[in-house]
């Protein structure tokens, strides 16, 4: 009975976010038992470390304490060096700090150990160190790692508890941006171009924030009058405005659409252009094919099986791609594999911007 209770009151104190505890708390965990059985498991602990008692608190007709001091190290001693022995094993980068692991239940280990092994082979094979990577998004450097550009948002704790800063990773600190940016001359807009009789003005949209930020840098390098972050969803409530926001109400404006290539980011576009057709002629949505036809040679991304299919966007975008490259896309597609933008690097995705504009 005696183990019993140190492994009910073990598994009680591994879960505890206090430094103290109470005795009534012990005995509540054990209550099934009698009081023999407890009193020599507290005693134990009291003996291996566990358990330190809290003198002015007073004690129990039993001689035991009525509050103790938790004592983290010897109640994690045996998942700590269970857990030193595998990160050995795993050859673990001695730049990630291991010591929040070693004072919390072996669970915690488990849950994070696969993740923490990519991050150590990731951080092994750099070239330099990884503070003077150049510098990127926390979604881009996600990818890099993971291969997942939502990894690090969706489990923001991992580096907190691998004592790493993102700019140790190379991240660079940034605000949301402005949803647009517009090409910086002194005239503020580049010369219009002229398409059918019309004067046009071209826009790229892109759906996340990482390939925007790629981006932005090099848009007086383009003829975009400007780029535009899409943020999802969000750009079918605000697309009407882009005419009156850039201060050309009247002329004809052009935008390549750009995002994740899943069944999410084609409902996204479709819905998106058929809301432009509905606008008088004054935005004309193009697909930004280039960009699609780059990600097929990545290899592909898994994790979207869930995502509902949409069979009339996936047609409407078939038909904007080009013929060799309908089949594998289809495939791709159906078969839950998807492209994050964050697959495309900076210089990719400025070489496939200007394949977009070369034809205007």
């Amino acid at each position: 009975m005696e183990k019993e209770a140190v492994t009910l009151l073990k598994n009680l104190l591994m879960q505890q976010n206090r430094k103290t505890v109470t005795l009534d708390a012990l005995q509540e965990v054990c209550r099934r038992m009698d009081y023999a059985p407890f009193h020599d498991a507290i005693t134990s602990l009291q003996q291996d470390g566990v358990l330190a008692p809290i003198k002015a608190g007073g004690c129990d007709h039993g001689g035991l304490a009525r509050k103790y001091t938790i004592h983290l190290g010897p109640l994690f001693a045996a998942s700590a060096a269970r857990i030193q022995q595998e990160a050995i094993e795993d050859a673990i980068s001695g730049t990630l700090d291991l010591s929040w692991y070693m004072s919390h239940p072996y669970g915690e280990w488990q849950r994070d150990r696969t993740a923490i092994e990519t991050l150590s082979n990731y951080l092994q094979q750099l070239s330099c160190p990884p503070a003077e990577l150049p510098k990127t998004s926390l979604q881009q450097r996600s990818y890099d790692i993971f291969g997942d550009e939502k990894f690090l948002l969706s489990d923001g704790g991992l580096l907190t508890r691998l004592g790493l800063s993102r700019e140790a990773l190379g991240v660079a600190p940034e605000a949301d941006p402005l949803m647009m940016a517009f090409h910086p001359t002194d005239s503020m807009l580049p010369s219009p171009a002229y398409e059918n009789g019309h004067i046009c003005y071209y826009h790229l949209i892109v759906e996340n924030k990482a390939p925007w930020m790629a981006l932005f840098p090099h848009l007086a390098e383009t003829t975009l009058t400007s780029l535009i972050l899409g943020y999802g969803w969000k750009i079918l409530a605000s697309i009407d405005q882009l005419p009156a926001q850039c201060g050309y109400p009247k002329a004809h404006h052009i935008a390549w659409y750009f995002g994740d290539f899943d069944w999410e980011g084609l409902r996204i576009w479709h819905e998106l252009a058929e809301k432009c057709e509905t606008l008088d002629g004054r935005i004309e949505l193009r697909l930004a094919v280039p960009f699609y036809a780059a990600f097929l040679t990545h290899p592909e991304s898994h994790g979207k099986e869930q995502q509902s299919p949409a069979p009339e966007a996936l047609g409407a975008f078939l038909r904007q791609m080009p013929e060799l490259l309908r089949s594998r896309s289809c495939h791709l597609l159906k078969s839950g594999c998807y492209y994050p933008q964050e697959a495309l690097g900076t210089d990719e995705l400025l070489s496939c911007l200007k394949e977009t504009l070369h034809g205007t």
